[in-house]
């Protein structure tokens, strides 16, 4: 059973159906221990998700009815696409695998999204934050629910979270600030072990990614082989400030994917952090402004309120 108040219903679908389009009242949906096995949208606003776990498992490479691959953004276990949805001791999990590529845990193209002490989890490109970039490489890339929905630049934040995978397995074009989270990379057996962050950032939003006392770990002895980010597109923007990163983080840090215009577009920062190996970062990382300590601050902030 399914938890709003004082009423039961006997699936999480059910109790989503209950709340108004429109809803403007905070509503507390608790899962009290529930597992979900299902594709699930959470397309309703001011509302908060506690206490369970959502599973499933798609892949990017199945082929579907309509001929098509499934994609990446088809194959997320949970979809928010509301303003004001707050997950709480929750587990979402794409447990397809790594081979079967992309797999998206948690897809989010609502604005003022909330987490706290949620583990989200998959291999390849865990959490996508919206909005998606502008144009596709190929056509059909996009092919998903948020396709053709208008690029709105969204705000997540991640507080005592974990979140884990291996290649871009945080990427997109919004602003996430993960405050106190785990960023673990899981294990490929490769010589290049994964990426971090993919942000496809737009060149007129100043903020991507925005890594706070956040602690960067590996599954096991994965020294030298991981970088913290390459941009998806050009733009992308990634801030690193008083975490620890651990020896499986590359040297260089970060890629430029093979576009060496990034190495003036990109925004690629870190302040403050502890590195269980020595530094020897790419050069064209720029340098951390007092503007952007003042954001970040700001955002901490915030979010004791």
């Amino acid at each position: 059973m399914i938890r709003i108040a004082d009423r039961e219903y006997l699936n999480l679908q059910e109790a989503l159906d209950s709340i108004p389009e429109d809803n403007k009242e905070t509503k507390v949906i608790d899962l009290v221990g529930n597992v979900i096995n299902d594709q699930i949208e959470i397309n309703k606003p001011n509302i908060i998700i506690r206490n369970g776990i959502f599973d499933y498992g798609l892949g990017a490479y199945e082929i579907l009815d309509d001929g098509y691959k499934r994609g990446t953004f088809r194959t997320y276990t949970v979809y928010v696409s509301a303003d004001n949805v707050t997950f709480e001791d929750l587990s979402v999990l794409n447990s397809n695998g790594y081979s079967s590529g992309q797999a998206i845990a948690l897809m989010i193209d609502g604005d003022n999204f909330k987490a706290r002490n949620t583990l989200i989890s998959s291999y390849q490109d865990t959490l996508f934050l919206g909005p998606l970039p502008e144009t596709e490489y190929e056509k059909g890339g996009f092919r998903g629910p948020m396709e053709k929905k208008e690029r709105i630049y969204r705000h997540a934040y991640f507080e005592d979270c974990t979140i884990e995978g291996s290649i871009d397995f945080i990427f997109g074009g919004g602003m996430g600030y993960f405050h106190n989270c785990e960023i673990r990379s899981l294990n490929i057996h490769r010589q290049i072990n994964g990426y971090v962050c993919a942000p496809c950032t737009y060149e007129d939003h100043k903020y991507g990614f925005i890594f706070d006392e956040c602690d960067f770990t590996s599954e096991n002895d994965m020294e030298d082989s991981v970088y913290l980010a390459r941009p998806w597109r050009d733009y992308g923007k990634c801030l690193i400030v008083n975490s620890h990163i651990g020896s499986h983080i590359r040297k260089q840090g970060y890629h430029d994917w093979d576009k060496p215009q990034a190495h003036e577009r990109s925004v690629f920062k870190e302040y403050n952090n502890k590195c269980e190996t020595p530094a020897e970062r790419v050069d064209w990382i720029k340098e951390i402004t007092d503007e952007d300590l003042e954001y970040i601050n700001s955002l901490k902030q915030e979010e004791k309120r």
